[in-house]
């Protein structure tokens, strides 16, 4: 017997196939995402907005970021264009650059926190400093 060769009949469902993978998972319970911590929203965020299927669950995020004030609208513009700045929150700070490979408290009583960021193929590491829950500074 030989091997049947790609007919209409898988064709036809290849469009349905797509479909479904691409409303699944896209609703998220709002119950869940209300128990989430503030970090945890901001970090679901960066994950979901990069997502090539769907872009729902990244607006289910961004709304409860928003509902709770987590980031304002000149940091927005800045998560928009996975861009950072000094003074930015650290919530900001990852839904523009997603979570950090490592992170590492550098003073305990002053709450700063060295977050450790691939930078690219043939860079080193990059690090950003938050006080406070603020970007302080950066590195590469």
């Amino acid at each position: 017997m030989s091997a049947r060769p790609i007919d209409a009949i898988g064709i036809r469902w290849l469009p349905l196939v797509l479909a479904m993978i691409g409303v699944s998972g896209c609703a998220i319970d709002p119950a869940r995402l209300n128990g989430l911590s503030d970090l945890d929203v901001c970090r679901g965020y960066a994950v979901y907005a990069t997502w090539f299927i769907s872009n729902s669950r990244a607006d289910q995020y961004r709304h409860e970021i928003e509902r709770r004030n987590l980031v304002t609208p000149e940091e927005w513009v800045l998560v928009e264009q996975k861009r950072i700045q000094k003074g930015m929150s650290r919530c900001a700070l990852y839904a523009s650059w997603g979570m950090p490979m490592s992170e590492n408290t550098v003073d305990g009583a002053e709450e700063e926190i060295r977050h450790v960021y691939h930078a690219g193929w043939l860079m080193s590491p990059g690090s950003v400093y938050t006080k406070h829950g603020k970007i302080e500074a950066w590195a590469y």
